[in-house]
Order: C-alpha cells, then structure tokens, then sequence
C-alpha cells in the first residue's frame, strides 16, 4: 500500500500548489505541453497487460481527438492517429496529428492561431496489478486460477511521453512523466476502468520573447500535470475507447484539454 499511499500524495501536492507570479519558462513550458500530443490530448487508462491475448494482434491502431479552448476566443482542436506495439514488457507507441485553430477578434494575427502538425511518442508499462475486495478460492482439486476480485482490481502504470511541433519556427519540445491509476471493473464482457494519471512535463519553446525589449530566446520549465477519464475495452471486438481531460496546471489557470480516443487491437479468436 506504500505506492498507493505515494501515489496519493503526490496529487494531492499537485493540485495544492499555491498560486505564485508566472515566469516566461512557465509560460513556455505550458504552451509547449498543451500544443504537442504530451497535453494536448486526454490520456490513456493504465493498461492491464502488455502482453497481447491470445488470437489477438499485438500490433494496436490508435484515433485521438483533443480539443481546449483559451481565453479570448481560442478554440484549438486535434486530429491524431497512433500505432502502438508491444516490446516485451513494453508498450510503445507512435503518433501523428494535426492541429486546427479558431481565433476570435483578440487572437487576430497572433500565430497560435496557426494550424501545425503534432508529433509523439510513449513508451508506457504496467507497474502493479492488485485485487481488490477478496478472492473466492478454487475448487478441490483444482488449479488456482489467476487473481480476480469482485471488487475490481487496481492497476498502476507508467507512461512516459515526448512531443514536438514546429509551433511557427518555435520548435515545441515535450516531455512528461505519469502515474496512470485505475480501477479495472468487469460488466459481461465490456471491461471499464476510471482512472487518473498525475504527473511531471517538461516543456521548451526555442525562439520566443516575453519582454518587449529581449532578443528572441529559449525558455523552458517543468510543470505539475493531472489528467484522467474512463477507459473501455469491448469484449473480443477488440475495439476500446476512452475519454477525459489532461490539464497542465499553473499558477494562473490555463486550458484543460479534452479528449476522445478509439483503439483496435486486432479480433480475438473465438475459444
């Protein structure tokens, strides 16, 4: 229970940060996160295993939207496509996406208002499986099956992500570590999991100015991040879906990024 504990604390930290002067780095950081595919989409539950089932394919399509909006009329939406394979206890993943923006009256001219192409990676792993609630013991004489609980069971992932996007010459670099947590649910055969993910990103924007009378420069810092939502996996459809929110939080607000996202990972064979 130490990494539960942990866990817990460590979001609890996140969200208590007291509200301080933004810095540019910040600043920078969080365009950086919420503008490359590290924050700019919702994150995935926590996987229950990254070994694929049998009859199934061990190689996963991925479709993502992402969609935040910003103060004064910015509205940026992102269209995504992954493919995701397993490296023994591994999963790694590839992601190309496009972004499109929709810029009222106080956005005039300013260059977020730019579509951009979005580039990402994750290479994510499951840290801990535990049931929860207890666990009917098997038969006389027979096997022990694996563990199952009525009451669901915990699972703890690692996700760690990088991004990239031109972002109009500033060349955004993401980078983000997260806890994945949820609670793997079973009704028939649609597996459900609610889930949160707290984390550290990196964000860097390479040539930009904060200050009227500075040369363009590099400006970077690390943020607190939480997201989460509720993942799905349909029986062997091999189809999933998941939405939520990922938020970079700062001092002063920020946008929360919203998100929905479709998998496949291949038709299981019939048993």
């Amino acid at each position: 229970m130490n990494r539960i504990a942990l866990i817990l604390a460590f979001t609890a930290v996140a969200m208590a940060l007291p509200a301080g002067a933004q810095t540019g780095g910040q600043q920078a950081a969080y365009e950086a996160l919420i503008y490359t595919p590290v924050a700019g989409f919702a994150p995935l539950p926590p996987s229950l295993s990254v070994t694929p089932g049998r009859g199934t394919s061990g190689v996963s399509l991925q479709g993502r939207i992402g969609k935040f909006s910003r103060e004064g009329g910015l509205t940026a939406t992102s269209l995504g496509i992954g493919v995701e394979m397993p490296v023994q206890r591994w999963n790694l993943t590839g992601t190309l996406a496009y972004l499109s923006v929709s810029c009222g009256p106080a956005w005039e001219g300013a260059t977020d208002c730019n579509g951009d192409i979005l580039i990402g990676g994750n290479a994510r792993t499951t840290l801990m499986k535990r049931p929860l609630g207890e666990t009917p013991p098997p038969a006389r004489g027979a096997r022990r099956p694996a563990a199952q609980s009525k009451g669901g069971t915990l699972v703890v992932g690692f996700d760690g992500a990088l991004g990239f996007s031109p972002r109009a010459g500033h060349q955004a670099i993401a980078l983000a570590a997260t806890l994945p947590t949820g609670i793997a649910l079973e009704s028939g055969t649609v597996k459900i999991m609610p889930f949160l993910a707290p984390g550290l990103g990196f964000g860097r924007l390479g040539s930009v100015e904060f200050e009227d009378d500075e040369a363009p420069r590099a400006y970077g810092s690390i943020m607190f991040m939480i997201g989460g939502g509720l993942g799905l996996e349909f029986g062997r459809s091999g189809l999933g879906a998941n939405v939520g929110f990922q938020k970079v939080l700062k001092s002063n607000g920020g946008a929360t990024a919203l998100g929905l996202g479709m998998t496949w990972h291949g038709l299981s064979a019939a048993r």
